[in-house]
């Protein structure tokens, strides 16, 4: 069974290239203020991607699930594709999910409940102990849910949960910044917010293949074509680039008139020319291939093994 994982589009999903899979699941915040303009315009794109199975949960952005649920039901039952959890599961080809809308407390947006509390350790007690694939909108405490100032903002109450349950795959997102994957023994951990922090929608759907005995995560191979780009424009920029080697290379006649004409009206040699155009082009090159490497498309998943059971 292959999972496609997004989260986090804040309104940005058409900007998305979906890869074919069997279940496309969106872990919460598919719109910026939750209304039921913002709700209905994304439910009509998720119902029309050609997934077989949709799961969507609400993110503390999508205030209509929360404060209108007669409403939001009314919108959802107009795309009978889409399976909404919240607080309930589903099961799909043998396979059991469960969705969960809460966090910890985060400036009084929707779903939030206070952290360390009660109310949190009820909403995780209901995931079954049989879950296989859970998908929540915010993390667990210490896993991919690290701000840039290095503060952790995951839940201790759903990180306690974790350690029995024990799912194959958690998927969430809330946490821009902690996009990526994180694989320990007994689950692998997707943080698959499509936005960064700047919310711009910018990384690529998380990509995992549910085995039978194992969780394989697509995309997160070291990019070694990226390397040696880096590697080559080291060796460009060296300061010190030591001796001067000759190099043979033959041009159509009115090439090298044009050259040797160029080099007297700079006032320099044809060789000394020579050399500026190979630098300079060798810079451009290296700038345009790494510039390539850098689009989302090509970027590799950020990836970490977890040394003890989360």
């Amino acid at each position: 069974m292959r999972l496609i994982c997004i989260s986090d589009t804040h309104m940005a999903h058409r900007s998305l290239n979906l890869p074919d899979g069997d279940v496309l699941i969106h872990a919460g915040d598919a719109t910026n203020s939750g209304t039921a303009d913002e709700v209905d315009r994304f439910l009509g794109w998720f119902a029309a991607q050609p997934h077989p199975h949709k799961i969507l949960i609400a993110g503390n952005h999508d205030w209509l699930f929360q404060r209108f649920p007669d409403m939001s039901d009314q919108l959802l039952a107009e795309h009978p594709g889409i399976t909404y959890l919240e607080d309930s599961g589903v099961e799909i080809d043998g396979v059991k999910f469960w969705g969960s809308p809460w966090q910890p407390w985060f400036c009084d947006w929707a779903f939030n409940l206070p952290r360390q509390g009660q109310g949190l350790r009820g909403v995780w007690n209901l995931i079954p102990i049989d879950t296989e694939v859970l998908v929540t909108h915010g993390p667990p405490f210490g896993i991919l849910d690290q701000v840039h100032e290095g503060e952790h903002l995951g839940c201790e109450e759903l990180k306690i949960r974790l350690a029995a349950v024990k799912p194959r795959v958690h998927v969430f997102g809330h946490i821009h910044s902690g996009y990526g994957v994180a694989q320990s023994k007994a689950t692998t951990y997707v943080n698959a917010c499509t936005s960064t922090e700047q919310y711009q929608a910018l990384n690529r759907p998380i990509v995992i293949d549910l085995e039978t005995k194992r969780v394989v995560v697509q995309g997160i191979e070291v990019k070694r074509k990226k390397e040696r780009f880096e590697e080559v424009k080291a060796m460009a920029e060296a300061s010190d680039a030591g001796p001067m080697l000759k190099v043979e290379a033959w041009l159509p006649e009115v090439h090298l008139r044009a050259l040797k004409d160029m080099a007297n009206l700079r006032g320099m040699a044809v060789e000394s020319l020579l050399r500026d155009y190979a630098l300079r082009g060798l810079h451009s090159d290296v700038a345009k291939h790494l510039r390539a490497e850098g689009k989302s498309r090509n970027r590799s998943i950020p990836f970490r093994r977890l040394d003890d059971e989360a």
